[in-house]
C-alpha cells in the first residue's frame, strides 16, 4: 500500500469535514473519491498534500508519516488542483522551469520531463506560448504537466475534468489512465459517476465526511446498485394502461419511466415488448439499463450525486 489513511478527522468548528475516514491505496492503481460537493473530498486531498492540518488520525505515504516526514511526502506527490496555478505572463515552458526549480531538478532531468509532457500530456504544440494566450483546455493540460514535472510516484487530482465538454473530458481520461503505464499511482476526486466508473480501479464513495462504500466499481454496482432493469417510456396517457398490461411483473414508476425489475431482464425483454405492442401501446423508449454508481449513491445516501450535501 502506497497511501494509508487511518481514522482521519478534520473539524471546521462544529462541522466534521472529514469524519473518521480510513482507506488504503495500492501502488500503481487509480483510486477515486466519488461524492457530491461538500462531501469532504477536497479537504481530504489537501490534508494528504500537506496543505491542511488534521485533528486526529494517521496518514502514511510511501511509508513516511505525513506529519513527521512532511518534506519526503511532498516530494512524493504531484498535486493538480481545480484552479490553474500557472503564471499568465510566462510561457508554458517557463512555468515548467519554475516548478522544476522548486524540486532542484537537473537540466538533464528537466529536459526529459518536458519531453514527457510533450509526448504524453500533449503540451508540445504550445510550450513556448504564454499561458494567457491558451484556451481553457490547454491551460488545464499545462497545469497537469506542471504538477508532475518532478516525476512524482503519486499523482493527486482534484476534480480534474470539471467543466470540460465530453470530447476533452475523454482525452483527459486517457491521459490519466496512461499514468499507470509509467508506474504512477493516481488518487482523484470527482462527482462524475461516469468518470469514476471509466478510469478508476477502485472507488471510495464519500458522503458528509465519511466513506460509505469502497470497492471496484463493478462490484459496487452489482452488490449495492441492484439488478439491471427494463426502462420503458410511453405517453403519459398510456402509463396506467401499461402498468395494467405488465401487472404480472414487478414495476415501479421513476422520473416518468416505468421500470420492470427481474433477475434476468434480457430473458423477458422480447415478451414485455410483444405484450405492449399487442395492446396497442407505442413505446417512446424501451431498453435494458445496468445499475450505475449514481444508483449506488442513491441507495446509500437517499439522494442524487448532483445534490449538495
Amino acid at each position: 500500500m502506497i497511501i494509508e489513511v487511518e481514522d482521519l478527522v478534520k473539524h471546521y468548528g462544529e462541522v466534521k469535514a472529514v469524519d473518521g475516514v480510513s482507506f488504503a491505496v495500492e501502488e500503481g492503481e487509480i483510486f477515486g473519491l466519488l461524492g457530491p460537493n461538500g462531501a469532504g473530498k477536497t479537504t481530504l486531498m489537501e490534508i494528504l498534500c500537506c496543505l491542511r492540518t488534521f485533528d486526529s488520525g494517521r496518514v502514511t505515504i510511501r511509508g513516511f508519516d505525513l506529519v513527521k516526514d512532511s518534506l519526503k511526502v511532498r516530494a512524493s506527490i504531484g498535486f493538480c488542483p481545480q484552479e490553474t496555478l500557472l503564471y499568465d505572463l510566462l510561457s508554458v515552458k517557463e512555468n515548467f522551469a519554475f516548478s522544476a526549480s522548486l524540486y532542484s531538478l537537473s537540466s538533464k532531468k528537466f529536459k526529459e520531463r518536458v519531453e514527457f509532457s510533450s509526448k504524453v500530456l500533449g503540451v508540445g504544440e504550445f510550450l513556448n506560448r504564454k499561458v494567457q494566450q491558451l484556451s481553457g483546455g490547454m491551460k488545464r493540460r499545462a497545469n497537469l504537466a506542471a504538477s508532475v514535472i518532478h516525476d512524482p510516484p503519486i499523482v493527486i487530482l482534484d476534480e480534474p475534468t470539471v467543466g470540460f465538454d465530453p470530447n476533452i473530458k475523454r482525452e483527459f481520461w486517457e491521459m490519466i489512465k496512461n499514468f499507470k503505464n509509467y508506474g504512477k499511482t493516481v488518487l482523484l476526486s470527482t462527482h462524475d459517476m461516469y468518470e469514476a466508473d471509466e478510469i478508476c480501479d477502485r472507488v471510495a464513495i464519500m458522503d458528509k465526511g465519511k466513506i460509505v462504500a469502497l470497492d471496484k466499481p463493478y462490484i459496487l454496482k452489482k452488490t449495492i446498485g441492484g439488478d439491471a432493469a427494463i426502462h420503458i417510456r410511453v405517453k403519459n396517457s398510456q402509463t396506467k394502461k401499461t402498468l395494467t398490461v405488465l401487472k404480472e411483473y414487478k414495476t415501479t414508476v421513476i422520473d416518468n419511466e416505468i421500470r420492470v425489475s427481474a433477475n434476468n431482464p434480457w430473458e423477458i425483454m422480447a415478451e414485455v415488448s410483444n405484450k405492449l405492442v399487442s395492446q396497442g401501446i407505442l413505446t417512446e423508449k424501451i431498453e435494458i439499463v445496468e445499475p450505475t454508481l449514481e444508483d449506488v449513491f442513491i441507495k446509500l445516501a437517499g439522494r442524487k450525486l448532483a445534490e449538495e450535501s
